[in-house]
């Protein structure tokens, strides 16, 4: 087993139930000053990755809609460190799921699994949500929101002002709030998506809470 995935989260607000498997508590560090532009710096990043937040699932039922595997119970070293992403696992993705609260942190080593919407939107039916960024090695970003089966945003960070999706003016304000639209284009848009995915969860993906989460790891079939 080669592949990497993993997550680190921390909530704005406390959650109830944060003590369980795989879950974190609040530090005081969660807030406005909380470090977002974090995997720029983490060398077991550097080929890219994809952070997602599903609202309202467990693990086992995020692998079971994906029609994956449960593996093992890992940390971040053993998620993360060696990985080689994706690279050369063409027929499925590996990833590692935390919990935080009522949400599920899954981190992929330069996978896509979050933004592929064929895949993903089955983790937001039944009036769920989905929020999803992938970045790094060096390519344009990609924002997206998936709701009750739906994609209602899917934003290219390098080309911020075509926003896809079917509701992508409900997300405007938080946009422009994060610094996503409406300024001066930034060579690094991953602290402006992980601060609006905290504006919309509650959640917030910083290095610290990520080495603090335990993570099932996660294989599934990409077709």
């Amino acid at each position: 087993m080669r592949r990497r995935s993993a997550l680190l989260l921390l909530t704005l607000v406390p959650l109830a139930g944060c003590g369980a498997s795989g879950s974190a508590e609040p530090l005081a560090s969660a807030g406005t000053s909380a470090d977002y532009a974090w995997p720029a710096r983490n060398a077991d990043l550097t080929s890219g990755f994809c952070f997602t937040l599903v609202r309202g699932l467990t693990e086992h039922q995020i692998t079971k809609r994906l029609g994956g595997d449960d593996l093992e119970r890992v940390d971040w070293n053993r998620v993360v460190r060696p990985g080689d992403g994706e690279a050369g696992a063409r027929k499925r993705f590996f990833m590692g799921i935390g919990r935080v609260g009522n949400w599920s942190v899954i981190v992929e080593d330069n996978g896509t699994l979050g933004v592929t919407r064929e895949l993903v939107k089955s983790l937001s039916k039944n009036r769920g949500e989905v929020l999803a960024y992938r970045g790094g090695g060096g390519e344009p970003g990609r924002l997206v929101v998936f709701r009750n089966g739906d994609l209602a945003l899917d934003l290219d960070t390098s080309a911020p002002d075509r926003l896809g999706g079917n509701k992508p003016d409900q997300f405007r304000p938080t946009l422009q709030a994060t610094g996503l639209l409406g300024g001066p284009a930034v060579t690094d848009p991953t602290a402006s998506a992980l601060a609006f995915m905290a504006a919309r969860s509650g959640v917030t993906l910083t290095a610290q809470v990520m080495q603090q989460l335990e993570y099932l790891l996660v294989e599934v079939p990409q077709a």
